[in-house]
Parts: C-alpha cells; structure tokens; sequence
C-alpha cells in the first residue's frame, strides 16, 4: 500500500501525448518497479514509467488528475492508492442490462449476474466492458475461464482495462472448428497475449456480427470495430475508439455515410473548431456529419443511446 494517505504526484519521463488534457481525471495502475523511485504504469492501455514520492505496489490503482506545473506535466493524485485486494463499486446492473438490450438479448437475472461478477472481478468499467462481456455469452464463452481476461484486453485495446501494444499472431484453425479452438485458447491462457482475438471475430452471432481490429497509430491506439447484419451483407456500421477521450461512429445510410464523434467530458473550443473543419472536408467527400460533438453517456462503444437491439429473444 501507500506510504500515508496524503495526495502526492506521479513526473512522467515522456508526455502523455494527444487526448490528455489539462484537469481530466485518469486511472492509474501501477505494473512493477523500476528502480529506486521510479515504477511502470499503465494508462488508457499505455505502458509509461513516471517518478513518485512515494512507494508504490504493484496492481494498486491510483485515481490522478492532469496537472501542469513549470512546463512539464505530472498526476497528481487525488485519492490513495487501491491495493490488489481492495473491492471498487459494484458494476451497476443497469448498465449490464442495457448492453443486453443493444445486443438485442433479454436481460436474464443470472447472465446480469455473471457479467456483474465478471466485471467486479477484473475491475473493468462497465460502460465500456460489459458490451463485451455480452458478446463472449453470445459466442459461447465461459466468463469464469482465466483466459477471458486476456481476450477482454485484447477487445478493448487501447481504453482503460485494455491492452497496450501488441504483437503480431497466428491464426490458429479451421473455419469449422472455431468455436471448440477458442474455448481451448481460453482454457490454456494464463498469461501473456491470448490467441483468441482471430478465432473471435469468425464465430457468428445473431442479430448482428461485430469484428474488433486493434490498432497502432503513431501516438494514438484503439480499435475499429465493423458491424454486418448478415454473413451476405456488407459493413454500415464503422466505431473508431481511441485511448483519449474520443470515438466516432461512422454509418451507412441509404447511398451514402453519417459520421458522428463522441467525446467523454466537456469539449473546449479548439475541439469544436477542429470538428467544424473536419466536417467541413468530410461533407466536401459526400460524409454527412452532426453539427454537435455528443458526450458519451450511455456509449458503449458499439451502439449509441436510444437504439434498440434487434430480435430481442423472449
């Protein structure tokens, strides 16, 4: 645990790069020690060493704010640190319940139960993992097998909870034996980068199939997520995440495509005006786009708020 419950700061070797603004809570956690001072922590998915004042623990989870100070940015944290063994807030059954919902599945109290747990388990963020979490019980999955973790990590690359960088894989099977490979990958995972991310794009579900793509792109990671109604149809819907505060959502309408962002919190005026004239050449393109930037209040990162799931099941 901490060395005293009072606030202290985290120097960071390198900035944090685009998407971290001044003011904005993060959630920090600590990974391993470096050396005398210095540790690893993990950010949005990053991998970034920092100085402390104080001794850390590894698996603690620090609550930290963005500060500037004589040029140079640092966290200052806000709350002590949560040890491996401390609880978080219980995953609200509502938000679980609505990821059923946008997935077009009934909500039934012990499949809630079992991505509440899940969740609580992990300490993932229901906003952005129980969608998720939806899919694997669609496709089949035991949410109780260890290497669940490790596909999550791979699904939300790039957000908190998620996975930084990664390494290339193979793909593993045949077409027809999917189901049966992944479950095996997840059975034999107990550590370092699951294999199953291929295997988990192939297996098809109903109503709506979803392929989850990590990405690298020079500062900024996420994925891009593609959604297809049939085996036979093709993409209208494109979700690109990214490890700041941004998403947008990309969809096809009729002969043409609406993009849509979303931004977690409040955003400042540069931001509207880089919107503004992103849309401006997007529209030149034949992309409609929205006059507003929506805050992402009930984005799950697949559907946005109001839009029902299809063939709900009784």
């Amino acid at each position: 645990m901490l060395a005293g419950p009072q606030p202290f700061s985290l120097h960071l070797d390198r900035p944090l790069g685009p998407g971290f603004r001044a003011g904005a809570l993060l959630s920090v956690q600590v990974l391993e020690r470096l050396e005398a001072g210095r540790w690893l922590v993990s950010i949005r998915g990053r991998r970034i060493p920092v100085s402390a004042e104080v001794p850390l623990e590894p698996g603690a989870r620090l609550l930290a704010r963005v500060m500037a100070s004589g040029g140079r940015i640092l966290l200052r944290v806000t709350q002590p640190a949560a040890g491996p063994e401390t609880t978080l807030a219980p995953a609200p059954a509502e938000r679980i319940a609505a990821a059923f919902l946008a997935a077009g599945l009934n909500p039934r109290p012990e499949q809630v139960q079992k991505v509440r747990r899940l969740l609580e388990r992990l300490r993932l963020p229901s906003q952005s993992h129980a969608r998720l979490a939806v899919m694997l019980l669609q496709k089949g999955m035991d949410l109780d097998s260890p290497g669940v973790a490790e596909l999550l990590a791979d699904l939300a690359y790039g957000q908190s909870g998620g996975r930084g960088r990664r390494q290339a894989r193979p793909w593993p099977g045949k077409p027809e034996r999917l189901a049966e490979e992944l479950r095996g990958h997840l059975r034999r995972s107990g550590g370092g980068q699951t294999a199953a991310l291929p295997l988990f794009n192939h297996l098809q579900i109903h109503p709506e199939q979803w392929f989850v793509v990590p990405y690298d792109y020079g500062e900024v990671s996420g994925s891009i997520r593609l959604r297809r109604r049939s085996p036979a149809a093709e993409a209208d819907r494109l979700v690109l995440t990214t490890d700041g505060p941004w998403s947008f959502v990309l969809n096809r309408k009729d002969a043409g495509y609406r993009l849509q962002a979303i931004c977690a919190g409040t955003p400042g005026a540069r931001a509207q005006r880089g919107w503004r004239r992103l849309a401006q050449k997007l529209q030149n393109l034949g992309v409609e786009t929205d006059d507003t930037i929506r805050g992402d209040e009930g984005f799950d990162g697949f559907s946005l708020p109001g839009e029902a799931g299809v063939d709900t099941e009784g």
